[in-house]
This record gives structure tokens, sequence and C-alpha cells, in this order.
């Protein structure tokens, strides 16, 4: 039987309808990433963002409000349920070290990379 190797890749799978959307990259030095969420019209405590070695896991808890009776709407896009998301990464993170700030309805939020993840320049000496 042959040795299996498992390679951790990405997943960033296209969201179902009415999920969160999102921007993720991976910062200028290769030391973090970034996840970015709009999210209008929340605040921060209507937001949960969770972290494992491999993942951050973002959910909404919108408080929920009585629809004015006078409305009638003709299209209603804006959701106010509950939704999540959770973003894999290939290399393990430091999770105890993520951090998550909303401005002006944007979620962003900071994964740094496990030292273990972390890219390293070796010096190449001059052999005597």
């Amino acid at each position: 039987m042959e040795d299996v190797i498992e390679l951790r890749a990405p997943v960033f799978s296209e969201p179902p309808y009415s999920a969160l959307v999102a921007d993720v990259y991976e910062t200028s030095d290769g030391e973090a990433y970034m996840i970015e969420i709009p999210l209008p019209g929340l605040k921060p405590d209507e937001i949960d963002v969770r972290t494992d070695p491999y993942s951050v896991t973002v959910s909404t808890r919108p408080a929920q409000t009585e629809p004015d009776s006078e409305r009638r709407y003709m299209v209603r896009e804006q959701s106010v349920r509950p939704m999540w998301r959770r973003f894999d990464f290939p290399v393990e993170i430091d999770s105890e070290n993520v951090k998550a700030n909303l401005e002006y309805g944007m979620l962003r939020i900071f994964v740094p990379k496990a030292a273990a993840g972390k890219r390293k320049a070796i010096p190449v000496e001059q052999a005597a």
C-alpha cells in the first residue's frame, strides 16, 4: 500500500447565496493573512470570530428588529438572519494573536501565521 501525503490547500470556495462574502489575501511581507468582510449595520456584539490552528470562523447574529408595519417592500435584499463562514488556511495560524476590527461596516481580521508557517530567509554563507 502506498503512503498518502496530504497537502493542505486554502479553502476559499464561493459562498452560497446569502452567506458572508469576503476578500482574503496574504500581507505583503508574507507573515499574515487578512480577511475583509462587509457587515453594514452590524455592531461588534452581533459578530463572533473563532479560531483554531488552521481556520477562522465568522458568524453573525443580527438583532431582530420588527419591520415597520407600514412598509410594503418591493425588493428586500438585505439579510437580517444569522450567517457564517469558515476560512481554512494552508499553513498553521497563530490563533492566539488573531485580531478583529469593525470600522465603517467593514470587518477586518488580521490572521498571523504561526512560526512554523512563516517564510524565512536563509543566508548563504561562503565556504572557507
